[in-house]
């Protein structure tokens, strides 16, 4: 498996456990695509939590209820910066 796909694994891993608005773990496959996308886009945990709330508003067209979308980032963010560590 290439560096890359373990990553997004890894990233996988994380967002299955973020449930903002309680519908239970996998329950956000689309949401989880678009956010490890995201990851890879961005380096700054601010904006990539912003990213995160749109994508998971935008599915649900719903104010984000719960979760903490900068922690996430964060989380995410060491994940991809430090994955050649640990992959």
């Amino acid at each position: 498996m290439n560096e890359t796909a373990q990553l997004n694994f890894a990233l996988a891993d994380v967002l299955q456990a973020f449930d903002p608005y309680k519908a239970g773990e996998g329950f956000y496959e689309t949401e989880m695509a678009d956010a490890i996308y995201a990851v890879h886009q961005q380096e700054d945990a601010v904006q990539l939590a912003a990213e995160i709330r749109r994508i998971y508003e935008h599915s649900f067209d719903a104010p984000m209820p719960g979760g903490n979308p900068i922690k996430l980032a964060e989380t995410l963010l060491i994940i991809k910066n430090n994955s050649s560590c640990f992959l």
